[in-house]
C-alpha cells in the first residue's frame, strides 16, 4: 500500500552551534542569561572541579579539606509572605551561658543497686547516672589524635586485659619482625603519617621484578651465624673520657662541634674492599650500616634504598648516589610524628639532619683529647698518608673488616665502625681491649610524641625516658643494636643531647649518658639476630639467583601488607620493591658527586 508523500515522518535539520573563537558555548541562552547561581545543597563538595581519589583522607585532618566555600545562609532562606526588608543582622559572635544554666553532670556510686538512667532499675554492684539540664542540644568536641590513640589503647587493654596479656595476640613469637605489637606492627602508627615521600623517584625505564614482602620473613631464622676471621682492622681511635659519665642534668655540658673530616665512603670507593673482591672465598660485601637496615627491614616505617650490583659470582651491596641514607632518623615508629611543613625547624628532614650532626659531634666529644691513641695494624685507607695535617684533623674512627659465613657457600666481608676503646678499671684485666660504639639520643621537644621532658625525668626515672625512645625510635635503636653486634663491639654508649631552647637548632647541651652490651640490649629491646641474620640471607639469595647487572631495592613509604595474626588484630609488614635498572641509571648524581669510579672491579 502506498502512503502519500504528506504522512511520511519527516525529520528537521540539526542546528549546532560551533564557537571558532575558543573552547565552549558559543552563546548562552536567553532563557539562562542574567540569571543567578547559588549551590542549592549545603553538603555538596565543591573544592575540586574533579575528585578521582577521594577515599585518600581516611583521618580526621583532611576530611573537610574539599568541603564547599559556600554557605547556606539565613539570607537564602526562603519565606512565603511579602517582605520588603532586605537587611538583616547577622550575628558572629559566641553565645555565652551564664553559670546556673551550664551543663553539670555527676556519676553517683551506690553500694548496691544496679545503675540506672533517673528511672531507677533495681539490681546489684551499679550506678546511678544523673544528668542536670539539656543535654539533647549539646554538641560534642571532635576527638584529636592523641585523643582517638589512647581510647583505642583502653579499649584494647578492657578486651585483653594488662599488656602481657597480648603477647598471646603476637604472631611468630614477634609482630613486626622482631618487635612486639606496640613496637613493630602497631597499624595507627603506620597509618597516622598520611602519604609520605618515596627515597628516590623511580623511573619509566625501570623495571620491576618483584615485590618482597616481610610477612613471609617473620618465620626465618639462621642461628649460630659467627665471625670466621677478622681480615683487616684499620685506622685509629681514641680512648673514652670516663668525666662525661658523671654528666646529669644539674651539671650538663655544652655540646661542641667537630670541625674535622668524617669520612662517609660507600662499598664501592672502598679500596680494600676491592682489594678483597679478587679472593675467590669471599662473594658478598656490605658495611655495616647497610647490612643492619636490611636485618631490621621489618621495623623501618620510612622510604630507603638500596642498590645491589651483580658482577660475575660476586655482591655487592652499596648506597646510591646523592642518597640521604646514612641521615639518622627521628621519631620514626612514633604514634603521632612531627610532620611538620618542609620550611619548620621540625620538618622530619630537618630533625635528621639535625640529628645526625649531633651524633658526628657528640662521638668526637666524649673522648680524651689529650692521651693515647689505639692504632690498629694499618692506617687509614680513606686519606693519604703523606699528608699530616689531614690525619690529624680526621675523625677517630676505626674500620674492621669482618668475614661471617652465612652457609650456603655465602661468605660475607662486612666493613664495620668502632668510635672509641674504653679505658681499663681498676678491677679490670689492663690489656683487654674493649671496643665501643658511641651513639646520640636528641631531644628537640618533648610536646611531641608523647614524649618525656628529660630535663625532669632522666636523673630520676631514666628508664621511663629509654622506654620513651624504644617507642618513638625503635627502629635506630635496633640498627645501632645489630651494627655493634656485627663490630664485636664490647659496649654501646648512648649519649642524652637535648636543645637549649626547643626553638633553637644550632644549640645543644649533653644532660647524660648510659651504656649497655650490645647483646644484653638486643634482648631487652625484643630484637631477634636469628630472624634478622634469616632476613639477610633470603635477600641476598634473591640476588644471587639474579643475572649480572645493577639492581634497586626500595622501601615502599606507603604500601604496606596487612596480615590477619588473629581474630582481632593485624600484623602490618612492609612491602619492598626490587627494581632492574639500566646501565649508567644515576650517572647524573655520579658527576655531580664528583665520583671517578662507582662500580667494584670485576674478578681477575
Amino acid at each position: 500500500m502506498s502512503v502519500p508523500d504528506g504522512d511520511l515522518p519527516s525529520f528537521g535539520s540539526l542546528s549546532i552551534n560551533c564557537n571558532s573563537d575558543g573552547w565552549g558555548p558559543s552563546a548562552i541562552p536567553d532563557g539562562f542569561r542574567d540569571m543567578p547561581y547559588q549551590p542549592f545543597s549545603k553538603d555538596t563538595r565543591l573544592g575540586k572541579i574533579a575528585d578521582w581519589c577521594g577515599s585518600i583522607h581516611p583521618d580526621m585532618k583532611s576530611k573537610n579539606r574539599y568541603v564547599s566555600q559556600f554557605g547556606g545562609g539565613a539570607q537564602y532562606a526562603y519565606y512565603h509572605d511579602e517582605d520588603d526588608s532586605n537587611f538583616q543582622m547577622a550575628n558572629a559572635g559566641k553565645d555565652t551561658k551564664s553559670g546556673a544554666f551550664r551543663q553539670r553532670f555527676r556519676f553517683q556510686l551506690r553500694g548496691r543497686g544496679r545503675g540506672y538512667f533517673q528511672q531507677g532499675f533495681g539490681g546489684r554492684g551499679g550506678g546511678q547516672f544523673m544528668s542536670l539540664g539539656n543535654f539533647a542540644g549539646r554538641q560534642r568536641r571532635p576527638m584529636t589524635e592523641r585523643e582517638r590513640a589512647s581510647m583505642q589503647t583502653q579499649q584494647q587493654q578492657r578486651r585483653y586485659g594488662s599488656q602481657a596479656n597480648w603477647q598471646q595476640y603476637r604472631r611468630g613469637g614477634n609482630w613486626g619482625g622482631g618487635g612486639n605489637w606496640r613496637q613493630g606492627g602497631d597499624f595507627n602508627r603506620r597509618m597516622n603519617r598520611g602519604n609520605r615521600n618515596p627515597s628516590v623517584d623511580v623511573k619509566d625505564d625501570w623495571n620491576l621484578l618483584e615485590d618482597l614482602e616481610f610477612s613471609q620473613f617473620a618465620s626465618l631464622s639462621l642461628p649460630h651465624v659467627k665471625e670466621r676471621e677478622t681480615c683487616l682492622e684499620c685506622g685509629a681511635v681514641k680512648y673514652y673520657d670516663r668525666t662525661f659519665d658523671s654528666i646529669n642534668t644539674r651539671s650538663e655540658r655544652p655540646l661542641v662541634r667537630f670541625n674535622g673530616v668524617v669520612h662517609a665512603v660507600t662499598t664501592s670507593e672502598d679500596p680494600i674492599i676491592r682489594n678483597l673482591a679478587h679472593k675467590p672465598s669471599v662473594n658478598v660485601f656490605c658495611t655495616d650500616r647497610i647490612a643492619a637496615t636490611i636485618m631490621c627491614a621489618p621495623k623501618s616505617v620510612d622510604s630507603w634504598d638500596l642498590l645491589a650490583i651483580r658482577i660475575a659470582d660476586k655482591l655487592f651491596f652499596d648506597v646510591r648516589p646523592g642518597s640521604n641514607f646514612d641521615h639518622v632518623t627521628v621519631a620514626e615508629t612514633a604514634i603521632d610524628p612531627p610532620m611538620e611543613e618542609p620550611g619548620h625547624i621540625n620538618n622530619p628532614e630537618k630533625l635528621a639532619l639535625e640529628a645526625t650532626f649531633i651524633n658526628i659531634n657528640f662521638s668526637q666529644q666524649v673522648l680524651q683529647s689529650e692521651g693515647n691513641t689505639y692504632n690498629f695494624k694499618q692506617k687509614n685507607p680513606f686519606i693519604d698518608s703523606d699528608d699530616k695535617e689531614e690525619a690529624e684533623k680526621v675523625a677517630s674512627v676505626g674500620y674492621r673488616y669482618r668475614q661471617f659465613d652465612l652457609g650456603n657457600g655465602i661468605n660475607m666481608v662486612v666493613r664495620c665502625e668502632v668510635d672509641a676503646v674504653m679505658p681499663s678499671r681498676a678491677d679490670e684485666e689492663p690489656d683487654k681491649v674493649k671496643f665501643c660504639c658511641i651513639k646520640a639520643l636528641n631531644e628537640f621537644d618533648s610536646r611531641y610524641c608523647n614524649g618525656v621532658n628529660w630535663r625532669n625525668k632522666l636523673d630520676t626515672q631514666r628508664g621511663a625516658v629509654i622506654a620513651s625512645e624504644l617507642k618513638n625510635n625503635s627502629c635506630k635503636l635496633a640498627k645501632w643494636t645489630v651494627a655493634s653486634i656485627i663490630a664485636g663491639a664490647d659496649l654501646l654508649k648512648f649519649g642524652f643531647v637535648s636543645r637549649v631552647n626547643p626553638k633553637d637548632t644550632s644549640h645543644h647541651v649533653i644532660l647524660g649518658t648510659h651504656e649497655f652490651r650490645p647483646t644484653d640490649f638486643a634482648s631487652q629491646i625484643n630484637l631477634n639476630m636469628d630472624n634478622a641474620w634469616g632476613i639477610l640471607r633470603c635477600v641476598i639469595d634473591y640476588f644471587m639467583k639474579c643475572e649480572p647487572g645493577t639492581y634497586l631495592m626500595m622501601k615502599d613509604p606507603n604500601k604496606v601488607c596487612l596480615i590477619p595474626a588473629d581474630c582481632h588484630f593485624f600484623a602490618v609488614m612492609p612491602i619492598i620493591h626490587i627494581y632492574s635498572l639500566p646501565a649508567n641509571a644515576f650517572a647524573s648524581d655520579e658527576e655531580s658527586d664528583d665520583s671517578s669510579d662507582g662500580q667494584p672491579p670485576a674478578k681477575n
